[in-house]
This record gives C-alpha cells, sequence and structure tokens, in this order.
C-alpha cells in the first residue's frame, strides 16, 4: 500500500522548528513494543460485528464528552470529535461530530511516539495532553487529548479527541483574539504533556493547566470529560479484545484500512486527470486594515493520487493564519464527506493516495510565532468550502452517476462569525463564550436539488442550533428576534440554503463586552458551476435604539432592523473591545450558500413553491431568475419565456435566432460543460469553447459588475476595503447559458479552474 506524505522543506522537531511533519518510519524508542500481530482471515461475520462494535465505541467517546462537559459549545456547536488509530498512528475512524478536528489527532500521536516514547516514557494508563497547532491541534484552544491502548505489554492502538476549550488565557477572552500580532498574543501552546500517569491525573500538571485560565473550573470539568471519553474508549477497546482476540481486531482494524483504501481507488478510476482550482478572499488581517487576502486551493489528480496545493495564497499575516496541520485536516473533512461516504469516516485509505503541497508562511501554511487562534472560524472554514468546491469539480468529471450526485457549491457560514461576548452575567458570575447560532449554517445547492435553509454543516453531521431560551439562560441577553433570510441563498439552478439573522439587547447586566472574528463580511463565498455566490456575514449595531422603554409604550416589540430607531453602525469583521449597553441592539446575520448552475436554468414550478414557502421574494425572482408570477402566485409561463429569452440576448448581446439549442453528446466535465475531441463546448447548444489545453473562460462572453448585484444581502464593500473587487459572469457566445461565475480584483486573470488532460469519452 502507498503512503501520504506531505511535501515542503525538510523540517523536523527539534524544538525550535516548525512544524513537525511526520515522516516513515517513525523513530521511536526501542523499549517501547507495538502491537502488530494480525489475523490472515477473519469471516464476515465476526468483521462487520466488530467492525461496527468498534464505530460505537467512537459514538460512545463522544457521547461522553458531551454528557460530562459543561459547555453549551460541547453540546450544541459539536466543537469535539473522537477517533481511533493504529499503533502508530494512522487512523482508523473519524467522527461523527466535528471532522476537521481530528485531523491533528494522528500527528500528536505519531510526534507523542517520536519524542515522549524514550522520556518520559509511554505505559499502560497515560494520557498525553496538547494544544498546539503545529504539533496536534487546530488552535490552541482546541485541546487534543490521546490515550494509547495497551494488551499484555504492547501498544495495540490509540484513541483520542479534541474538545473546544472555555478560555485557556491570553489578552482576550474566550482565547480569540482580532489583534494579536504573533502567537505570544494568544493562550500558550503545550507540546504533548502526560496529564494522566499510570491511571491517575497528575494534580500539578493540571494545575499549570487551568491556572492560567478565566474559568477554571469549567476548563478542569472540559479536561475530565476528554479524559472519560478516552477511558471509555479505552476501556471499550480492551473488552473487544478480551473476547475477540488482539490479532482479530487488529485484523479488522487493518482491513478497514484496506477497504477504505480500494473504494477512495476505485472511485479515483472514473475520473480523468486533471486540475482544479478554487479562490476565497478574507478581509482585514488586523482591526485596522481595509485590505483582502487571497486563499487559493488546487487539486491535481494523477492516476491514483490526490495532490493539494496552497499555490498562489498570500503570505501569513495578522490573525487570519492557520498551520498546515490544520490546513490539512479542513481538506481531509471533505474528501471524508464526499468520497468516503460508505466507509463509516475511515478516513486513512484516503490518505494513503493524498499529498499536501504548502508553500511555508503563507496564510495556511503559517510558521512559528504566527498568531493562529481565529484560524478555525476563519481560514479553516474557507478551506473547507474551497475543497469542498474543488472536490465538487473534480467529481463532476465523475462517469459515476452516483458520485457525481456529491457535487455541492459553496457550504453556509464559510466563516464562523465569531461574536464573543464576556462580562458579568445576570446571576453576577464572570462568564466568556461566543454566540452559537450560525451552527445552523445553510447547505450548499447541489447538482440535482436545493440546499437546505439553516441546515447544517456537510462535515458535522449532528450539528445542532442552539435554543434561543438556553442563551438567555447562559448570557444576560434578551433576544428580540431570530429568523431565516429570504432571498440569502445563493441563485442558481439549485438554489444555496438560506442562512438567517439574530437580535438581542443585554439583560440583567450593565453592559456586554464584544468582539468580532470573522471574513465575507465584503466578498462573499463562490458559487459553483454558474451558481451565484453566497450572502455576506453581517454585524450591525443600533446604538441608543431603546427598545424597552420604547415597548413599555407601544406594547410591541420590534421583528425587523426596519422597526428600530437609533445610530446605525456596522462593525467591521475584525473588532475588538465593542461595548453594548441595554439601550442598544445587536443584529448578526452570517453568510448563506452558494447556488449550484445558472439561475435562468431553474425550474420556474420551483422558483414559485418558493415564493409561496417565503424562501424568495417575488422581486429576486424575476431579478435572478427571470420568473414572472400571477397575482395568484403561480407561474406566468409565456412571461417568464419571454424575460428569459431577453436576459439571455442581453447577456450576449444576439438576438433570437443565434439562441437555438442543438447540444453534442459529449462527456460531462461541469453543469455547462461537455468535452469531445479534445474541445470543451456549452453542453446547453453545442457550441464549441476551446481546446482543452486553454482556459476556457478566455473565449466566453465576460461580463463584469459590482459584488452587490449577486445578492441583496451584500453591502458595499467599500463599506469595509479600500480593495476593489467584482462579481464576473462567463457565458455561452452563442446560447448565453452562464457557465460560471467568479469574485475577483479588477486586475487578477480569470482563473483557470478546470484543467484537464486527455478524457476518455
Amino acid at each position: 500500500m502507498a503512503t501520504h506524505r506531505d511535501t515542503m522543506t525538510d523540517i523536523r522537531w527539534d524544538g525550535r522548528q516548525y512544524p513537525y511533519i511526520p515522516q516513515e518510519p517513525l523513530q521511536i524508542d526501542p523499549g517501547l513494543k507495538l502491537h502488530a500481530e494480525t489475523a490472515e482471515s477473519i469471516d464476515p461475520i465476526t468483521y462487520e460485528v466488530i467492525r461496527h462494535a468498534m464505530w460505537n465505541i467512537n459514538v460512545e467517546h463522544g457521547h461522553t464528552i458531551m454528557k460530562v462537559s459543561g459547555s453549551p459549545i460541547c453540546a450544541y456547536g459539536h466543537d469535539f470529535n473522537p477517533c481511533l488509530l493504529d499503533e502508530r498512528g494512522n487512523f482508523i475512524f473519524f467522527g461523527p461530530f466535528l471532522q476537521y478536528l481530528s485531523s491533528a489527532t494522528s500527528s500528536a500521536v505519531k510526534w507523542t511516539l517520536e519524542y515522549r516514547s524514550g522520556n518520559p516514557g509511554i505505559e499502560d494508563g497515560d494520557m498525553f495532553l496538547t494544544n498546539d497547532p503545529w504539533i496536534g491541534a487546530t488552535h490552541q484552544l482546541d485541546v487534543t487529548l490521546i490515550a494509547p491502548v495497551f494488551w499484555q505489554g504492547e501498544l495495540f492502538c490509540w484513541v483520542g479527541n479534541t474538545l473546544h476549550q472555555w478560555d485557556l488565557g491570553g489578552t482576550s477572552p474566550g482565547g480569540f483574539n482580532p489583534v494579536a500580532q504573533d502567537v505570544y498574543w494568544e493562550a500558550g501552546c503545550i507540546p504533548p504533556i502526560k496529564i494522566v500517569e499510570r491511571g491517575r491525573l497528575r494534580k500539578d500538571i493540571e494545575e499549570e493547566y487551568t491556572r492560567r485560565s478565566r474559568m477554571p473550573e469549567l476548563v478542569a470539568l472540559d479536561l475530565r470529560a476528554e479524559i472519560a471519553g478516552c477511558y471509555v474508549a479505552r476501556e471499550r477497546i480492551k473488552q473487544l479484545i478480551d473476547r475477540y482476540g488482539a490479532a482479530i481486531v487488529k485484523g479488522v482494524m487493518r482491513k478497514l484500512q484496506d477497504d477504505s483504501e480500494r473504494a477512495f481507488v476505485r472511485r479515483l478510476h472514473t475520473i480523468p486527470d486533471g486540475t482544479w482550482r478554487e479562490v476565497g478572499w478574507i478581509e482585514l488581517a488586523h482591526p485596522e486594515d481595509r485590505h483582502i487576502y487571497r486563499n487559493c486551493l488546487t487539486l491535481t489528480k494523477r492516476g491514483d493520487r490526490l495532490i493539494f496545493s496552497n499555490q498562489g495564497t498570500d503570505p501569513q499575516a495578522g490573525t487570519l493564519n492557520s498551520t498546515m496541520i490544520a490546513w490539512k485536516g479542513a481538506i481531509a473533512s471533505m474528501v471524508s464527506a464526499q468520497m468516503l461516504f460508505d466507509q463509516m469516516f475511515v478516513v486513512e485509505g484516503a490518505y494513503r493516495h493524498m499529498e499536501f503541497v504548502a508553500e511555508p508562511g503563507t496564510i495556511t501554511c503559517a510558521t512559528f510565532p504566527a498568531a493562529v487562534s481565529a484560524a478555525p472560524a476563519l481560514t479553516l472554514l474557507q478551506t473547507i468550502a474551497l475543497a469542498g468546491l474543488v472536490i465538487s469539480k473534480m467529481l463532476a468529471c465523475s462517469s459515476d452517476e452516483q458520485l457525481r450526485t456529491e457535487v455541492q457549491s459553496c457550504m453556509g457560514a464559510p466563516m464562523y462569525p465569531i461574536a464573543a461576548i464576556s462580562g458579568i452575567n445576570q446571576r453576577g458570575a464572570p462568564y466568556a463564550s461566543f454566540l452559537l447560532d450560525p451552527v445552523g449554517a445553510a447547505l450548499a445547492g447541489l447538482s440535482w436539488r436545493d440546499g437546505v435553509d439553516t441546515g447544517g454543516w456537510p462535515w458535522d453531521l449532528q450539528s445542532t442550533m442552539p435554543n434561543v431560551e438556553d442563551n438567555e439562560w447562559f448570557y444576560p441577553v434578551l433576544y428580540l428576534w431570530r429568523r431565516e433570510l429570504p432571498d440569502s441563498g445563493g441563485a442558481g439552478k439549485f438554489r444555496g440554503g438560506n442562512a438567517a439573522e439574530l437580535a438581542f439587547i443585554p439583560r440583567g447586566t450593565d453592559r456586554i463586552t464584544l468582539f468580532t472574528a470573522t471574513g465575507h463580511c465584503a466578498v462573499p463565498g463562490p458559487g459553483l458551476f454558474g451558481g451565484y455566490p453566497t450572502s455576506t456575514t453581517r454585524y450591525t449595531l443600533v446604538r441608543g435604539a431603546r427598545v424597552g422603554q420604547r415597548a413599555k409604550i407601544s406594547g410591541q416589540w420590534p421583528m425587523e432592523r426596519q422597526h428600530l430607531e437609533g445610530r446605525v453602525e456596522y462593525l467591521p469583521p475584525k473588532a475588538f473591545g465593542v461595548v453594548l449597553h441595554p439601550d442598544d441592539v445587536f443584529i448578526m446575520s452570517w453568510a448563506s450558500a452558494g447556488g449550484y448552475g445558472d439561475p435562468l436554468e431553474r425550474d420556474p414550478q420551483r422558483v414559485a413553491v418558493d415564493v409561496q414557502q417565503g424562501n424568495v421574494t417575488q422581486q429576486w425572482a424575476r431579478r435572478a431568475y427571470g420568473v414572472v408570477l400571477t397575482e395568484e402566485g403561480d407561474v406566468n409561463w409565456t412571461e417568464t419565456e419571454r424575460l428569459r429569452d431577453r436576459m439571455r440576448r442581453q447577456r450576449v448581446g444576439k438576438p433570437d435566432s443565434a439562441m437555438r439549442v442543438d447540444g453534442t453528446n459529449g462527456r460531462m466535465v461541469a453543469e455547462g460543460l461537455e468535452v469531445m475531441g479534445g474541445y470543451l463546448y456549452c453542453r446547453r447548444c453545442g457550441h464549441r469553447l476551446s481546446p482543452l489545453s486553454e482556459n476556457y473562460k478566455l473565449h466566453c462572453c465576460r461580463k463584469n459588475m459590482p459584488v452587490q448585484e449577486a445578492n441583496r444581502y451584500i453591502l458595499d464593500p467599500r463599506t469595509y476595503l479600500d480593495d476593489d473587487v467584482e462579481f464576473r459572469h462567463f457565458y455561452c457566445p452563442r446560447c448565453g447559458l452562464l457557465i460560471e461565475t467568479e469574485i475577483a480584483r479588477p486586475a487578477d486573470d480569470p482563473l483557470w479552474d478546470i484543467q484537464l488532460a486527455k478524457v476518455n469519452e
């Protein structure tokens, strides 16, 4: 079997250089014996029983964490993930919670094997803790705990989990710091330390760990939740070995990895070689900044290998940075969801055929001591969205129809809108946390159906939006509304899911201190194959609204922004030290999901249903979809056809006679593209666009327009930026089909997003 590798400068850990990059073979102390005995054959029934038993162990591991933890971040945000690994730190099971968190666990185990097996040693009953993003965490607040499982004196496997902690110190309550100049402004980095020794929690290490926190009791409780989860998982594994034998259980682990690899390679064989690209934009490296930064992701398929690259990504800057370990995990979470959906998240088979090529010193491969605490909310979530898009572009070329159903546009909340609040709560106790409502993210438009409004995330199968009442109990706030936003989902043949908005006032306290840390306030996430982009995140303050006093007079509470009086402020994506008083209203809306395919190709009846259900307004139905409705809400088919024809002619400036449709019978490689005889053609009318050796966009009709044209919830980017951005359309020159959209700076060349080698038609 092949092994995966990370391509970078050849750096190995020596206590000073970062990052740690595992390289086989691992340098392990010879005194540590690894269990390697594997049964040659396992009967199918035994295999299935043990396979599902191990899956259930991983699930029970997660449920144990949820039951012990007192954290709403854990209970509602599912900001944790357990996993099971073999004796060398290779994955068996991910999830099924927050997928990308697990990615760092393998690196943490391998580092521990290399640098702790000799001193202080790895023994039965031990557990190691780390939050070092250059070793085994996505950022400092995502604390990883790993536990070896021994059997008859040999290290049999590992169990581990990662859980987001309330506060681990640093200069900002809650740990996200939008003004950090480097990592020393943030919570400290802890390389793997032995916090549980031979089954006993080390009090000295625990006190050192909790001492740095503003909320030590809750951090101590979450630490015990992680320990309890590992303990339960370890004991269940031992019970399984005791019942079936070590060789049988290890044989099931090996077969899970090998079956995952076979499934992955089989799917790769249905896809032609090629390169697919996507670009995202992040605003403001720090609060005084007014620029955007490029996050590039390139996927190249060569035979049975996938190579992911960050080529073209901007240099690390301010608080936008993530480490390579975290970047890998973001990508792997979408590989798992889109290509290993039937393998129960056994991702190791894919890792054997994946390479990660990252340029050190960039936003997605930051070198020490860059500030990285905001990475999960910013760069990592955006990378997950970009990974979903490049994988989707690749899968659209597959000859496997089932695999093509996994094609999707940009997910909702492609950067998590951190609104961190702190102060003294209604019970007189200190608190520090961030709002979890955007867990109700919108799901992307797919190649065969619409996205789901506020449906969650594609890489967290159990994401749960917190109840308003629970938030009002935990924090000193009173909600005025929380509602879905019609028209917010990206328009398309299949539209993206709509996002939502909340508004609250402080209650039971004289002030709330707030800071923001996100992106996509000025530049939305991409659409796919002509689909429109997402909406954007928006933080709004209405100063002096005096909602309580006015409600006493009128007897009514406001339900929309238009009902509020006061002075309006738009907070930037990075704002620090904002103070809310009881007379102020805080409003936050988060980015929706992107659309799939040309909106003028959408079934008009679907648009009519959307309008009837309040998901789309009549104005947007006409403007984005070219659909005209009667007074009764039915489709006016004659006027709709006439309007759509006029809109297509306006795209390319041609009369009706040039709009004929007579498609070819080539192989589909995108919603609007097919390949035949070494050329790309429009799938709608059969017009030959370009040879495979050229960027098809250079042969399309191109129209540049303001970003605000993409979605009615996008503000003028100049509200936040000095940089110019534009919304580009690329049309078939003959029929006016919208083949692709992109968002770029005016001087940027059109992105060559689909670059195919020879395709078997």
